[in-house]
């Protein structure tokens, strides 16, 4: 595994491993509340609301939310990936899995996520033509590290589950 995607694995899996300070969400870890229900989102909009992080360089924390004009996120991992989605609160990278359904690597567009036990990243397009090395956007630790855009290995990639969330549509 690539040295700086095991480095998000290892940090991401850390919000996974047990209550938080502030507990009050599924899984033990801060919820962030938002909206009353999941929104519809098209693929555009997935780019744009995580866009919105890499620009306000918000920092990684398990502890901690951010609000901007898309809503109140927890800023670990599961947290952008429920905020690019429009999710009503943070979920954890197991919970994710609820609101999506597991597709092909091959299928993947954007605004779709690749998601194990310990991490969750935005897909946002191929890096090469055999569809096997993905660039994604991931909010990774350490604590105060801002989000990032970049290519993973296939080695990497094939680690994930590639997830289509279940109100996304086509579209700008």
């Amino acid at each position: 595994m690539h040295s700086r995607a095991l480095v998000a694995v290892v940090a991401c899996a850390a919000a996974f491993q047990g209550p938080v300070a502030l507990a009050d969400g599924p899984g033990g870890t801060i919820s962030c509340g938002t909206t009353p229900e999941d929104r519809v989102t098209s693929r555009g909009e997935t780019q744009v609301r995580s866009q919105s992080w890499l620009d306000e360089r918000v920092p990684y924390s398990q502890n901690a939310c951010h609000r901007n004009a898309y809503g109140d996120y927890r800023t670990d991992c599961s947290g952008y990936v429920s905020m690019a989605w429009g999710l009503t609160h943070s979920r954890t990278t197991v919970t994710l899995r609820e609101v999506a359904t597991a597709i092909p690597h091959a299928d993947l567009q954007p605004g779709d996520a690749l998601a194990n036990d310990n991490h969750a990243a935005l897909f946002v397009r191929w890096a090469d033509e055999g569809r096997t090395e993905p660039v994604v956007r991931e909010q990774t630790g350490p604590d105060g590290q801002p989000p990032v855009e970049r290519k993973w290995t296939a080695d990497t990639a094939a680690g994930y589950t590639a997830l289509r969330y279940y109100k996304v549509v086509e579209g700008a």
